[in-house]
């Protein structure tokens, strides 16, 4: 039986991965580095100090990690709500279903928690999920399981009673550490991400569904 489900934010609520590129790339541009996103797609679903510290140690960059993660969030944060990027296709029935089934929903993202404000502003959300844990509420980022068993904790639930919906290597391997069921969810632009740890794969929300009726058949 599970009582609640924990989603991760970036790629599964939203397709906002290319968001997050462009301005990561914006940001190397600005410092003379051309480079495309298979340079920062191995830190996708990660924290932004893991991201800056490798770019800044691999291209040189004359620059602080803080420096860069500020201006980094300050500029997505400003992007999102002319973005166009709507919430991910079939949320909105996995979310009506979970609310049937009477179970807990809340969201444990890398992302600032500034962005995952905004994103609740952005999709309307706040209605729709209890809370949710940012990455700066935790010492250690994905793939640690930190991030989930705070999220757990906050709405007092066991780890092993949640089902947790990731998109990235990094957050399958975040919520399987932490004991929960983890779904694993094939967005179409976050290529590379090998989420086959994942007790389940699914390329469509809606079939999460199914997996909800499978372990809470009443």
């Amino acid at each position: 039986m599970i009582e609640a489900v924990i989603f991760d934010m970036d790629g599964v609520l939203l397709d906002s991965e290319p968001l997050h590129d462009q301005t990561n790339l914006e940001i190397l541009a600005a410092y003379g580095v051309n480079a495309d996103k298979t340079v920062t797609n191995p830190y996708v679903g990660r924290a932004s100090e893991a991201l800056w510290d490798a770019m800044i140690e691999r291209f040189k960059l004359p620059a602080k990690p803080e420096e860069l993660i500020a201006r980094q969030w300050e500029m997505v944060i400003r992007h999102l709500p002319e973005s166009g990027i709507c919430e991910s296709d079939g949320l909105t029935e996995l979310l009506d279903h979970i609310a049937r089934k009477g179970l807990r929903a809340t969201v444990a993202s890398s992302s600032k928690v500034g962005f995952v404000r905004a994103v609740f502003d952005h999709l309307k959300l706040w209605d729709r999920m209890e809370g949710f844990t940012g990455g700066d509420e935790v010492k250690h980022g994905k793939p640690s399981p930190d991030i989930y068993r705070k999220a757990a904790e906050k709405i007092g639930v066991s780890p092993r009673n949640c089902l947790a919906v990731e998109d990235s290597t990094a957050g399958v391997l975040s919520a399987k550490a932490a004991g929960m069921i983890t779904v694993g969810y094939v967005n179409p632009t976050s290529e590379g991400q090998d989420i086959s740890a994942a007790d389940r794969v699914v390329g469509d929300l809606r079939e999460i569904r199914d997996i909800i009726d499978e372990l809470n058949p009443t």
